[in-house]
């Protein structure tokens, strides 16, 4: 047996009998089990109990062993002093307040019902990807929507928690949030840190200076990120050197270590100087961008508003001094345009999660709708976890769909918390 277990027993109220009896013999009706506590102090707060001709108001406490009581340090423990029933799987010491025979008992072994422990316990030990995977097409689809939908918004929570927490790094400057979250997505996976580091090394009130001048602005990107720092064969970057170091002097810059990028086993397109010219591209052809993903009302719009295209130097170039040849197979179609890839990318994982914290943050629930109707437009991510999710029935059509899948995979099934899923719940109870 397992405490999680009796958790989700005393939660959901799933008892085999219809009565119930603490271990001295009073009738206890449950009105309200109270509500989960995930973190220190009794396990459920606020709960509402008739033991015997009494209602009562406080926190149930619940463990495999009544003797766990004291090991686990409660007894001098203020925060348990309101607990008004004791939940236990096996009574074997009698545990009290005060004296003897103030905390009530329920001995939940002999209510529990048979077969959903013995389904769990074969989850538990399943080898298959997730655990309950043999009898997933048996859950409805009202469930399963309502649970992707909740997934949705975990998932969002989960990812603007580090924006929050830029927004109070910078004194509410959402902007500049923006700003740095936006250059970190250009660096992705591999570069990502960096990027955000020119970003915060690059303060935007100097970048918006230089608007109007793409050269000055890629002049300081460049310069910031340390990709400037040697001596040049071809006339551009030697001339983005030599209008770095006039720039630098003027705002007491101080670049980065080149030493940050990662060039290695990425396809040239995704090349830290490709990115960076598109992010600067980005800078100038955009005027308050993220103002304008505010005051949007219709998504499909949003798009536009992130279709760049670099200086021309790009279009055969991946790095500083090193020409591509028209006829070579890496030479991009269009140039150091966003792929349709990196546009989604940004989108999910930047303009979405931005629009849901911001709408959180300041109570404009339309934010936080356009934020989720924004996945709506995107495509399904293609990974293994979805093709699996695919393989097992389930219905994946956009990026919504895929988001909270793999938050239902990475956050519960690799996890086994079966007991906390809706899918789980569902399908214990037959």
């Amino acid at each position: 047996m397992t405490e999680d277990y009796l958790h989700y027993t005393w939660q959901y109220r799933l008892f085999n009998k219809p009565e119930l009896f603490t271990t001295s013999g009073e009738r206890l009706i449950v009105i309200q089990p109270g509500i989960y506590n995930r973190h220190g102090g009794p396990d459920f707060l606020n709960a509402r109990l008739k033991i015997g001709d009494k209602t009562w108001s406080g926190h149930v406490e619940i463990h495999l062993k009544a003797s766990d009581w004291h090991k686990h340090g409660h007894t001098e423990d203020e925060h348990y002093k309101n607990v008004i029933l004791h939940v236990v799987y096996q009574p074997d010491r009698e545990i009290f307040l005060h004296q003897e025979g103030d905390l009530p008992v329920f001995d939940l072994s002999t209510y529990l019902i048979g077969n959903q422990w013995e389904r769990y316990q074969i989850w538990l030990k399943n080898k298959t990807w997730v655990p309950c995977e043999p009898s997933l097409r048996e859950v409805d689809t009202l469930t399963i929507t309502n649970w992707k939908d909740r997934l949705l918004v975990e998932r969002l929570e989960k990812k603007s928690e580090s924006f929050l927490q830029l927004l109070d790094e910078t004194q509410g400057d959402w902007s500049e949030v923006f700003y740095r979250k936006l250059a970190r997505n250009f660096g992705f996976k591999v570069n990502g840190d960096a990027m955000e580091r020119l970003a915060s090394s690059t303060p935007m009130r100097i970048l918006a200076k230089h608007k109007s001048d793409p050269f000055q602005v890629e002049a300081l990107l460049f310069g910031q990120a340390g990709l400037l720092g040697e001596i040049f064969a071809e006339e551009y970057p030697s001339e983005l050197q030599r209008e770095y170091q006039f720039l630098a002097k003027k705002y007491g810059l101080t670049p980065m270590n080149s030493s940050a990028w990662n060039f290695g086993r990425l396809r040239p397109s995704n090349f830290p100087t490709i990115r960076i010219a598109q992010f600067a591209s980005l800078v100038c052809q955009s005027d308050h961008l993220f103002s304008k993903i505010l005051q949007l009302e219709e998504i499909r719009e949003i798009p536009d508003l992130l279709a760049i295209e670099t200086h021309e130097y790009w279009v055969d170039h991946y790095r500083f001094d090193a020409h591509t040849e028209k006829s070579s197979h890496l030479k991009p179609k269009t140039g150091a345009r966003l792929g349709a890839d990196s546009l989604q990318n940004i989108l999910v994982n930047t303009i979405a999660v931005i629009l849901f914290s911001y709408g959180k943050f300041k109570g404009e629930h339309d934010q936080v709708d356009k934020s989720l109707r924004l996945f709506e437009i995107c495509d399904a991510e293609d990974n293994r976890i979805i093709r699996n999710w695919i393989s097992s029935g389930m219905k994946v059509t956009h990026s919504g769909d895929s988001q909270s899948l793999l938050q239902l995979y990475n956050a519960y099934c690799a996890n086994k918390r079966c007991l906390e899923c809706q899918i789980g719940l569902k399908l214990l109870k037959g």
